[in-house]
């Protein structure tokens, strides 16, 4: 794991600590409810399956049970799955819209700890040229000397959410918000997994 995505994964947990406990608190709500429709279906499955096992068929009933608990199993996956995915939007989301000097910070950083000698070609959204000003690029420049690269900051944007992209000539290093949240995926996952489910 790189330090820019670990400079990533530390604003998430910065800013999502303050929405965990809601979020938690409404997952636990939805897999209280699912575990609640889950029992009412049960039991009615349970009670046809009582009918039908009165003449001592105890495997229609153990299957049904099975059964049901694996449908259980399976919604609370979907669940889980479908909270980290939305949390992982809202964390991005977040991310990019940041107040301008926290965000260029984050840039920044990201940059120095990826930047190579030789010529480079950065490139960011529209947003982001924007609101980029003198300072900004001259802090990002003088970064590029001291690895010894030479910057250029096109202005021509990119179709990117957030972060940039850097053309090194004859490869380009895609670090954009979700490149960098999509190839890091399971890490992420895995992290949010265990802030709301443990």
């Amino acid at each position: 794991m790189n330090n820019g995505l670990t400079s990533i994964i530390n604003y998430i947990n910065e800013e999502s600590e303050q929405q965990i406990e809601g979020i938690r608190s409404e997952a636990e709500a939805r897999v209280e409810a699912m575990k609640e429709e889950n029992r009412r279906r049960i039991e009615e499955e349970c009670g046809r399956i009582r009918e039908k096992a009165i003449s001592g068929e105890e495997t229609i009933l153990q299957r049904g049970r099975a059964s049901a608990e694996l449908r259980k199993k399976q919604m609370l996956l979907t669940a889980r799955q479908e909270l980290i995915s939305d949390t992982i939007s809202y964390c991005m989301e977040r991310l990019i819209r940041l107040p301008k000097e926290e965000y260029f910070d984050i840039l920044k950083k990201l940059f120095s700890e990826n930047v190579h000698p030789g010529d480079i070609k950065l490139y960011l959204n529209s947003r982001d040229l924007e609101r980029m000003d003198d300072g900004i690029k001259k802090e990002l420049m003088d970064i590029a000397k001291k690895a010894g690269a030479r910057l250029e900051i096109s202005e021509l944007p990119k179709d990117i959410r957030g972060g940039f992209i850097m053309d090194l000539g004859d490869i380009e290093e895609n670090l954009s918000t979700e490149a960098i949240f999509s190839d890091h995926d399971d890490d992420i996952r895995d992290l949010l997994s265990g802030l709301l489910f443990s």
